[in-house]
C-alpha cells in the first residue's frame, strides 16, 4: 500500500491532508501513516529542509502566536489532541479547528498566515515539517 493522501480539505486560511494508514497482513502489531513522501508530497515546492518534535508536558500550553513571512509548514500530531487557531494578518480573518492524533492529519500554515496550537491533552506532542530551518522568519503575532 503506497502513502496516498486519501482527503484534502481546503479551510478558509490553510489546508488539512488525511494520509492513508499503511497496514500489511504479514505485520499485524504495527502501522506507518507517511508525514511526507517525496514520490506523493502533499503540496508542489514544499521542501522539507527541517524538521524537529514539539512535546507539551500540560494541558492547555501553547505554541506559536506568530507567522512566518518565507518559510512554510506541515504540523502532524502524534500523540494527543490540539486546537490550531489561525489567522490572516491582513485581513484578521481567523479559523479555529482540532487536530487528533487519530484522524492521521496534517495541516498546512501558509505563509503570512498567523497560527497557535494548544495542547488538549497531557503530553501531547506534534512534528513540525518546515521548508526552512531560519528561525529569524517567525514574527510575532498575537492568535491567543
Amino acid at each position: 500500500m503506497d502513502s496516498s493522501i486519501l482527503t484534502i480539505n481546503k479551510t478558509k486560511l490553510s489546508k488539512i491532508f488525511t494520509r492513508q494508514v499503511r497496514e500489511s497482513p504479514e505485520k499485524p502489531e504495527r502501522s506507518i501513516t507517511d508525514v511526507w513522501d517525496i514520490r506523493k508530497p502533499l503540496l508542489k515546492g514544499f521542501e522539507n529542509n527541517y524538521s524537529y518534535i514539539v512535546t507539551f508536558r500540560e494541558k492547555g500550553n501553547i505554541a506559536g502566536n506568530h507567522y512566518h513571512e518565507k518559510k512554510q509548514e506541515l504540523i502532524y500530531p502524534i500523540m494527543g489532541t490540539f486546537t490550531v487557531v489561525l489567522e490572516n494578518i491582513e485581513s484578521k480573518e481567523r479559523e479555529e479547528m482540532s487536530l487528533e492524533t487519530t484522524k492521521h492529519q496534517i495541516i498546512y500554515f501558509p505563509t503570512r498566515i498567523a497560527h497557535v496550537i494548544r495542547a488538549e491533552t497531557k503530553n501531547a506532542v506534534f512534528l513540525v515539517v518546515t521548508t526552512s530551518a531560519e528561525e529569524e522568519d517567525a514574527i510575532y503575532y498575537k492568535v491567543l
